[in-house]
């Protein structure tokens, strides 16, 4: 949601949190489909509309979804998806199921502010710990976890499948939410 005037940049409206150069907001129904998108977007074996649908409807699930402001841009508000998120929370841990930023605008600030936005939203909805899984050789993910007081508590050997029919190892992160700043 976005609300902007003639002639300036869009700022985000109530409900809708602008960090950095994204504008992050909690998705609904109707980014089912954006999420799948962005998600083959961003993975080797992207998520279906069906299986995003699936996730999002288990109890303590939400989304996320970034948009960047860019001129020209069709639509009527000059944004473009940009990535997302997605998290369950069960009593008082969560996790990080999955998220992405699509390849053209990586290193703007945009998964950084998804992560911290889930990390909000997880405490707020009284987890105190959130875990993730990140492939072994995705280095530039496991610096952004850490600067962000993510640990390596294990290792899931063969998780990810690539596009080759190869296995990749995971990691798997745990960080505290109750942290003062993780930012």
């Amino acid at each position: 949601m976005i609300s902007s005037m003639p002639g300036s940049s869009p700022q985000p409206s109530a409900g809708a949190h602008a960090a950095g150069p994204a504008i992050i907001r909690v998705a609904g129904p109707f980014d089912l489909g954006k999420i799948s998108r962005l998600h083959r977007a961003c993975f080797a074996e992207g998520w279906s509309r069906a299986d995003v649908a699936h996730l999002l409807a288990l109890p303590g699930s939400f989304g996320l979804v970034a948009r960047l402001a860019q001129r020209g841009f069709p639509g009527l508000d000059n944004l473009r998806g940009a990535g997302f998120a997605l998290c369950r929370v069960v009593r008082d841990e969560c996790e990080l199921l999955s998220i992405g930023v699509v390849p053209t605008v990586r290193r703007r600030g945009v998964a950084r502010a998804l992560l911290l936005s889930a990390m909000e939203r997880c405490r707020l909805a009284g987890a105190e710990k959130m875990f993730l899984e990140v492939a072994v050789d995705n280095v530039e993910a496991q610096a952004l976890y850490a600067i962000h007081g993510f640990r390596t508590v294990g290792t899931r050997p063969n998780y990810y499948q690539r596009l080759d029919g190869s296995r990749a190892h995971a990691y798997t992160m745990q960080g505290d939410l109750l942290l003062p700043d993780n930012s």
